[in-house]
């Protein structure tokens, strides 16, 4: 089982400015894992992939939110079309060399 150290208060007060995204979060340092995570009603949420907490936890929170879940999807599924196009350039470009070595 997993040793929880709850968080309320911080440098930056997270623990506080998160509580005003939602009021249900609560940050706790997972000492086993060695992370943050932001739980609610007792569940986790997300695990905190940073060292500290700061400006970037409560960015990642808001834009991991389930009313976001359809935009954040959507960017994402964008973004790997995205590479997909790039990675089918690049073995186009090879494929072309290939082509005009042999002729």
């Amino acid at each position: 089982m997993d040793a929880l150290e709850k968080i309320t208060s911080d440098v930056l007060d997270i623990a506080s400015r998160l509580k005003e995204i939602d009021p249900r979060y609560e940050v706790y340092r997972n000492l086993n894992k060695h992370r943050f995570e932001i739980h609610a009603c007792g569940a986790l949420q997300i695990a905190v992939p940073f060292a500290r907490l700061d400006e970037r936890t409560l960015s990642l929170v808001r834009e991991t939110r389930v009313e976001n879940a359809d935009e954040l999807l959507s960017r994402l599924e964008k973004q790997n079309a995205q590479k997909e196009r790039e990675k089918l350039d690049v073995v186009r470009d090879r494929v072309m060399e290939k082509v005009e070595e042999v002729l």
